[in-house]
């Protein structure tokens, strides 16, 4: 196996079957050296399967560092590193984020192997950090705070302005009745803090009657607090899942040929109306009988319709479940997929909205009906009042 293929079959992303098979091994083998590293700390579970845990503990560690040897080996396959020595690609990697995490992930097998030390175990906690490069969401969570950074860093600074203007106050009225927790500023910021975050431990409160309106004030400023940075990590955060998913429909679209004489301006109208979803082989995707509430655009892949006299087949930047759409009847077939497809989904309400403002998409989209009805179409479409707006074009 060359570099390049091997690089490819440790891509998070990579979708062969060796490349599921070592996720799902890597993922189990995390799993097991975090549990354990868990239950290695119950003295009466080590002493009954001390050795168990500790082979099993071995066994994972090797997983690890063969891990990070074969990734070593990969690393000149990276796109790109063709361009400069092996030893530099694999230097590079080594450096990167990615290869310090699974270098930290050999250390608790070489601790136990250099110092021999059961304690070794306990470090097993740094492999459950590998999981973070499968995790594509914690990249767009780290995107969305480096774009509201600017109104988080506000919210931190009013923060700690009350924090540290609440302290200084209990302080002064608190520090004759209890000199040990209010004794100074310092030790009042503890107080502050709990108050502040709504912890409520309970191990430091004022006992004077203005200390405690203070706290109340305080408390107050706590939840807005709060909830201001919530808020903004949320709004960022489902803005950058909705770019996420409108660059990963628009990429979809734009490689169907149904789409592809139109405009980028439509392109990303369509984007925003349609749904990509991913089907494996032999899965049922409508059934006759069904209420028709949406179309499909095959993006990748082939589907079979169970129609007579024979099955039809369609495939890449065909479309089916039309018919029910502008007719209002149920579905007048079965429809499977005969291997992995990603399909685009209109659902009615955008459906009416597109046929509405794209006449020439309309006009496509309501001839395929046609002709897949037959002869009795037209009857069909004019009996169930498809409200179309074709334009001049029809």
């Amino acid at each position: 196996m060359n570099r390049s293929r091997l690089y490819d079959l440790l891509r998070p992303g990579a979708s062969g079957s060796s490349a599921r098979i070592f996720r799902a091994m890597h993922h189990a083998m995390v799993a097991a050296g975090v549990t354990v590293m868990l239950v290695d700390t119950v003295e009466a579970w080590r002493q009954v399967y001390g050795v168990l845990f500790e082979n099993v503990f071995h066994l994972i560690s090797a997983f690890f560092v063969a891990e990070f040897a074969v990734r070593l080996v990969a690393a000149p396959g990276a796109p790109g590193a063709e361009l400069r020595p092996a030893w530099r690609a694999r230097l590079a990697w080594i450096v990167s984020a990615g290869g310090l995490l699974d270098f930290l992930g050999t250390l608790p097998g070489l601790l136990n192997l250099v110092f021999e030390t059961r304690d070794a175990i306990l470090f097993g906690l740094i492999w459950v950090f590998k999981l973070v490069r499968y995790a594509p969401g914690l990249l767009r969570l780290r995107r969305a705070i480096g774009n509201a950074r600017q109104a988080l860093l506000s919210v931190l600074l009013g923060f700690l302005v009350v924090l540290l203007a609440a302290s200084s106050l209990e302080y002064l009225i608190e520090r004759g009745a209890q000199p040990d927790a209010f004794g100074s500023i310092p030790a009042a910021l503890w107080w502050g803090i709990v108050t502040m975050t709504n912890a409520g431990y309970g191990d430091t409160v004022p006992h004077t009657i203005p200390g405690r309106m203070l706290a109340g004030v305080v408390m107050v400023c706590g939840i807005v607090t709060l909830a201001l940075s919530a808020g903004i990590l949320a709004t960022g955060f489902a803005q950058e899942m909705r770019r996420h998913a409108f660059l990963r429909t628009w990429n979809i679209v734009a490689e169907v040929p149904f789409f592809q004489t139109i405009g980028a301006s439509i392109i990303a109208e369509v984007a925003r109306l349609l749904r990509p979803r991913d089907y494996q082989a032999g899965a049922v995707i409508v059934r006759r009988g069904e209420a028709g509430d949406c179309m499909y655009f095959i993006a990748s892949g082939e589907v079979e319709i169970d129609v007579k006299p024979e099955r039809l087949r369609l495939g890449a930047g065909e479309f089916f479940g039309e018919i029910a759409l502008l007719t209002g009847a149920p579905r007048i077939a079965t429809v499977v997929a005969t291997q992995p497809c990603t399909l685009l989904r209109l659902d009615i309400v955008e459906f009416r909205e597109l046929m509405g403002r794209h006449p020439e998409l309309a006009r496509v989209i309501y001839d395929a009906a046609h002709e897949r009805l037959g002869a009795s179409s037209d009857k069909q479409l004019r009996h169930h009042d498809v409200a179309l707006d074709f334009g001049p074009s029809l």
